[in-house]
């Protein structure tokens, strides 16, 4: 029969059963079955094209480890996706074998199996080894939902899928529907950000590119299954094969886009407020944090910047000088940031206008669809919500951006994007609710990401949003995890919202440090969870005003704890700022989770009592009130205690002392830690002067690669950076050790890179003083104090502390190498 027949044949049976049937859900389910069995194949350029009885089955190799799987009945128009970039994907040319009962599709890494009688699809690795395979049921559609199925192994453990507040998301089911939830305590299974990529212990990641509001249940009704239901959109996904979830996290973010490097006063202390209503209130805040000592490097201006939702402008009674007050704070080190929203109220100027251009959602029957008693207005009002999907009315909204940013304006703050309030039958430009809701931020994060260089020419974008969809971190936001209770439930709700995002591509994700609403004034509350924030990617202090957020209204204990904790952050910047740049190269985040370190032992899958920052810092955060000590399972090697220097063997787990203002830290023996001292603002921080912090490892080498770069500008995408390896190894003799350590000359340039700098270098744990210290073969002075030290190259042993202090000045472009003679590691 040929193709033609063989279409028209199906058809005129659909037609038929159309005809004959009565319109029910008995019919939707009879009038669409599964794929069917095989019918014939094609090679289309890349793309495997094989006939079903009942839908066609396009399958593409996209890169070398990477299947596209795109199951397709009645869909017509070109195969476009938001999510996955257009150049993400090199479509190798497959070699196809058939045999009797099957396809094999061969290309790069991975073989794409397609089983005939039915049709159905199988994925093995490089090895053959079966990895991902389609459900026996594993296509079905209906009128009003299609349905993909795909098999679970007991052992697969899977992750992911955007917000959760379940580190490990197989056995559970939940909407993929973007939502707000105000006022949490426990966090809900549905949230603000919604990703249908799911990482996997079992050797495969999956990532289901479907915008269109769904439904997945991960191996909860069934415990073999993987099922996904939606009412609308393509059924198409990509499974990506590799054996670890870091790998799958690489390939996923190759695909979807990687977060542009912030700046970085992005990575600094943040302190914003519900809200800060008058200039001179914001003028303040910022004194008074300077005064006390705290570093700072944006403030956040909520609602009360302008007056009615949707105006985009100034009020200036209340802010007479904005632009003014911009400049005076980013002259001090304090960039600005002011919330927008999509939302425009009946009062404000823009109503009317966006109303007359059809810029806002409609009705059914293509009226501006007002919704009533919206709660910015204090006797609600009217509101209507921009259709960001119109590209007329994107260009119209972003032209507003400009005047009330002015010169000064650093990032941006866009709330309520979920949307927040999104009828069902509303209509948009790019179709109804059910279609684009998951997409209404994205756009917007995407359109003003790419005016962005016209407003701020060769300055790094920060959008702090509070919703999401795949691919979004590809548009520099910084996410949080929304209007949190101000309570230990609510806090305990964070890491694991925080490991599954970045499990899910977002690398930079935070919460309303201290709580946003509810509860009253705990001090306690707000310690913990400040130092839970100074040691997270993202720190924002931020909370509805009829408590404070400010770390001096706590008590002098509680402002000394805090203190301590930016002091912290800031001393680890070229730390973080390093994890910034892996995380801008390959797609992985900077909070991880403990399997990183230790994936075999199952004890550390599902857990989030700590998490990792970075590859050597264990971060163990007290989320119970009243605690102070702490029960963490420790991976493989060896830790150290962050405070007491005291070593734990790894594989284990124990329990430490927690007092109010530490909170439990680790570093992993063998580290290398860049530090730098403590400054008013990032902006501040010498790059005269290089800390060095080192815990050695007799039992095996480690490196560090420190980025450096001028800290704000879009020329690091032209290699305008430097890189530095940090190297030490530990050598055993019989008459004597020696720690040999490595600075590497700074590979790369940029503007503002010193030619030479003071190496501060502390090794920690060693149980006595050396023999000598050598620099490049070159023996350097013992100090008498470590005070003297810091007057002049040479080193210092404080017994007491057990810690090695070596000072050098070094040209950043030669390497440096520092041999510790006569050193013993304490036992």
């Amino acid at each position: 029969m040929t193709n033609l027949s063989i279409a028209a044949f199906r058809s005129l049976l659909f037609g038929v059963l159309l005809l004959v049937l009565p319109l029910s859900d008995g019919l939707a389910q009879r009038a669409a079955p599964g794929p069917g069995n095989y019918v014939e194949h094609r090679v289309d350029a890349s793309t495997v094209v094989v006939e079903g009885q009942n839908a066609d089955l396009h399958l593409t190799i996209v890169r070398p480890s990477v299947v596209k799987v795109h199951w397709r009945r009645g869909e017509s128009g070109p195969d476009t996706s938001q999510a996955v970039l257009g150049d993400a994907t090199a479509d190798l040319r497959p070699t196809v074998q058939e045999s009797a009962n099957a396809l094999y599709v061969r290309g790069g890494d991975v073989t794409a199996i397609v089983d005939k009688n039915p049709l159905r699809v199988r994925v093995t690795d490089a090895t053959g080894r079966t990895v991902f395979r389609e459900a026996s049921s594993n296509v079905a559609w209906t009128d009003t939902s299609r349905t993909l199925r795909m098999e679970m192994d007991a052992d697969t453990r899977a992750y992911g899928t955007g917000e959760r507040p379940v580190f490990g998301v197989k056995g559970h089911a939940f909407d993929l529907v973007n939502t707000q939830r105000y006022g949490y305590n426990e966090a809900p299974m549905t949230m603000k950000v919604n990703v249908p990529f799911v990482p996997t212990t079992g050797g495969y990641g999956l990532f289901i590119d479907n915008p269109y509001k769904a439904y997945l249940n991960v191996a909860e009704a069934d415990s073999t299954q993987l099922r996904y239901e939606t009412g609308g959109g393509r059924l198409r996904y990509y499974v990506l094969v590799a054996s670890t979830i870091k790998e799958q996290i690489q390939q996923y973010t190759a695909l979807t886009g990687r977060q542009p490097l912030p700046p970085k006063w992005a990575l600094g202390y943040m302190q914003s407020k519900y809200g800060y209503r008058t200039e001179d209130a914001a003028r303040s805040v910022v004194d008074t944090l300077r005064q006390k000592n705290f570093p700072v490097d944006a403030l956040i201006l909520d609602l009360y910047w302008f007056e009615h939702m949707g105006d985009l402008r100034w009020n200036r009674e209340a802010f007479p000088e904005p632009f003014q007050m911009m400049q005076d704070l980013k002259d001090r080190g304090v960039q600005s940031i002011a919330i927008t929203e999509p939302y425009i109220v009946r009062p404000s100027r823009l109503f009317e206008p966006a109303l007359d251009s059809s810029f806002v959602g409609q009705t059914p029957e293509g009226e501006p669809y007002i919704m009533e008693d919206w709660w910015s207005c204090p006797d609600g009002c009217g509101v209507a919500l921009l259709d960001i999907t119109d590209p007329a009315a994107q260009d119209w909204w972003a032209e507003q951006y400009p005047p009330f940013m002015g010169e000064t304006m650093a990032g941006l703050w866009t709330d309520l994007g979920e949307p927040e309030e999104h009828p069902e039958d509303m209509q948009h430009h790019m179709g109804t609710t059910p279609a684009v809701h998951n997409l209404y931020n994205f756009l917007w994060a995407r359109t003003l990401y790419q005016r962005w260089d016209e407003w701020r020419p060769d300055r790094r974008m920060v959008n702090l949003t509070r919703s999401g969809y795949a691919g979004i971190q590809r548009y520099g936001t910084v996410l949080w995890s929304g209007d949190v209770a101000r309570s230990f439930d609510g806090l305990q709700a964070q890491p694991p919202l925080l490991l599954n995002m970045g499990l899910s591509g977002l690398g930079y994700y935070g919460s309303d440090l201290g709580g946003f609403t509810g509860g009253p004034k705990q001090p306690e509350l707000y310690a913990r969870w400040l130092q839970h924030g100074a040691l997270s990617p993202i720190m924002r202090v931020h909370g509805v005003d009829n408590l404070p957020t400010e770390p001096w209204r706590f008590g002098a204990q509680v402002e000394r704890i805090v203190r301590s904790s930016v002091h912290l952050r800031y001393r680890l910047m070229p730390y973080l700022y390093s994890l910034a740049w892996t995380n801008h190269r390959t797609g992985v985040p900077l909070a991880r989770p403990l399997f990183f370190a230790d994936p075999d032992d199952e004890q550390l899958h599902g857990y989030t009592d700590a998490y990792l920052l970075g590859p050597n810092l264990l971060v163990a955060p007290v989320l119970e009130e009243g605690k102070r000590s702490k029960t963490v399972r420790l991976p493989e090697g060896t830790w150290i205690d962050w405070w007491s220097d005291r070593a734990y063997d790894g594989g284990q787990t124990i329990t430490v002392d927690a007092p109010l203002d530490e909170i439990p830290l680790f570093v992993k023996a063998g580290s290398i830690v860049p530090t730098r001292p403590v400054a008013p603002h990032t902006g501040a921080q010498s790059t005269d002067t290089l800390g060095v912090t080192v815990y050695p490892d007799a039992e095996a080498s480690a490196s560090f690669s420190l980025y450096e770069d001028d800290g704000q500008t879009r020329r690091y995408r032209q290699g305008s950076y430097a890189l530095t390896s940090l190297r030490q190894s530990w050598q055993s003799g019989e008459d004597a050790s020696a720690l040999r350590l490595t600075v590497g000359a700074a590979n790369g340039h940029y503007e503002g890179q010193p030619e030479a700098r003071t190496l501060q270098v502390d090794v920690h744990r060693l149980a006595s003083a050396p023999s000598r210290v050598v620099v490049d073969g070159n023996p350097l002075a013992e100090s008498a104090s470590q005070a003297a030290l810091a007057q002049h190259d040479g080193w210092f042993y404080d017994d007491d502390e057990q810690i090695l202090y070596v000072q050098r000045r070094a040209d950043v472009h030669q390497p440096l190498r520092i041999t510790v003679h006569g050193a013993r590691i304490e036992d």
